[in-house]
């Protein structure tokens, strides 16, 4: 009997097992997004239990076979099928490129077909079509200059743009114009307008881009002289400083009694480029051994194709006063004391034993600007609390509207007065 029993239930076991129903293959999950950046590799997972007999094919987003099993099917050799684990059925794409981007299945192919869809999203950093963007421009004051930026990515960039401004260290200081957009606009164009400008596209995909834009503005020359009036013994020596803007730049000299003056061993001619603007630089002449002959109106002049400007600076010969009240023969001279920062070697020969005289008293200085020792007593390029005022020509206003530059506090004002005429546009 105990034998006969444990038959039965054998054969009641082994006719359960039989009526059982096969498991049907299944994924973990049955859609995915997946983001890569632009060139990186792509995994795009699959995870099937219970797969059986049954076979793996992926797809992409045109339906094109790309895998059957672990075999690869096309001929595009960054795709292959990857198996970290025995359910696992992975599609690399190595290199990936923004044509890549959509939708892939991951195929069983059970009655009905069983699909896990995976849909990849490529993020391609923000990028500059050169042949679409601004390039370096000369313009004219009174212009309308629009500077463009066109960008491309995904996705969509943010465009910011920034002016370039030269910093009193050598440096370079950058200031943010307005808004953001693909295009600056700037109306009615000023000399004090012209920089570089950098417009820069980011869309929180490094690396982000960005493009230099150079804006020269053409404009007439225009002379400020340091001083218009100034002393010396005869014998002695002295500088004649010219400061010049202009672009182009402008074609300078220094003449006396009509007669352009060159280098010689009687004078010498240097040019000084300024620190902190291009269109700006002084031409300097140096008066050497001065005999009575020399004393008189020079004239410094400076023309390009955009207009003529000349200032006129009188040197005369330094009378030295003797006080009525006092009986003493010996002569009394009257001289303002100058503010000498240390000497640089050239300077030697001329300070030495000896001080310049000037007829007016210099302002009260509020502020140094970025600095050359000029030629009179080593005294620093200075801001003062006024403006000179010349007979005939504007001085120039704080929104930038054309007008004249007449000291570097102004050229300070009027270099930042340029952002009122900025118009940023959203594409």
């Amino acid at each position: 009997m105990a034998r006969q029993r444990y038959k039965t239930l054998a054969v009641l076991s082994l006719d359960k097992r039989i009526a059982l129903p096969s498991s049907e293959p299944k994924f973990d999950m049955p859609m995915v997004n997946v983001t890569v950046k632009e060139k990186s590799t792509a995994t795009l997972p699959c995870s099937v239990s219970s797969l059986g007999s049954y076979q793996i094919v992926w797809t992409d987003q045109v339906s094109t076979v790309l895998t059957l099993e672990d075999r690869r099917i096309i001929d595009d050799e960054r795709i292959s099928l990857e198996r970290p684990y025995t359910r696992d059925w992975n599609l690399h794409i190595r290199d990936v490129r923004y044509s890549d981007q959509g939708i892939y299945n991951c195929q069983i192919n059970t009655n009905p077909v069983r699909l896990k869809t995976i849909n990849l999203i490529v993020l391609v950093p923000a990028q500059i079509i050169d042949h679409l963007s601004s390039s370096n421009m000369v313009v004219h004051e009174g212009d309308t200059v629009t500077l463009v930026c066109n960008v491309t990515g995904t996705p969509t960039p943010k465009v910011d743009w920034f002016r370039l401004v030269p910093a009193a260290n050598g440096g370079v200081q950058k200031q943010k114009l307005g808004m953001s957009g693909e295009v600056l606009v700037i109306h009615n164009v000023t000399r004090y307008c012209g920089d570089s400008y950098e417009c820069i596209a980011f869309n929180e995909v490094n690396p982000a881009a960005s493009r230099i834009i150079e804006v020269s503005v053409q404009f007439p020359p225009e002379i400020y002289l340091p001083n218009r009036r100034i002393g010396q013994d005869v014998g002695k020596e002295t500088i004649l400083d010219c400061n010049v803007s202009g672009l182009p730049v402008p074609n300078t000299f220094w003449s006396k009694d009509g007669n352009i003056i060159t280098s010689s061993k009687k004078y010498r001619l240097d040019v000084y480029p300024d620190e902190v603007l291009k269109t700006r630089f002084t031409l300097s002449l140096r008066v050497y051994n001065i005999e009575k002959s020399d004393f008189g109106a020079y004239t410094c002049t400076a023309e390009n194709m955009k207009g003529t400007d000349e200032e006129t600076m009188y040197l005369y010969e330094y009378v030295k006063k003797y006080p009525t009240t006092v009986t003493s023969t010996e002569a009394v001279q009257t001289t303002l004391s100058l503010f000498m920062p240390g000497k640089t070697p050239k300077q030697h020969s001329m300070y030495d034993g000896d001080e310049f005289k000037y007829d007016t008293v210099k302002p009260t200085p509020i502020g140094k600007d970025y600095s050359r020792y000029q030629g009179h007593g080593g005294q620093e390029h200075q801001h003062y609390p006024t403006t000179p005022y010349r007979k005939g020509k504007n001085i120039v206003s704080a929104d930038g509207n054309g007008g004249r530059k007449l000291n570097n506090a102004l050229w300070i004002i009027t270099m930042t007065s340029c952002f009122g005429h900025l118009v940023l546009r959203i594409l």
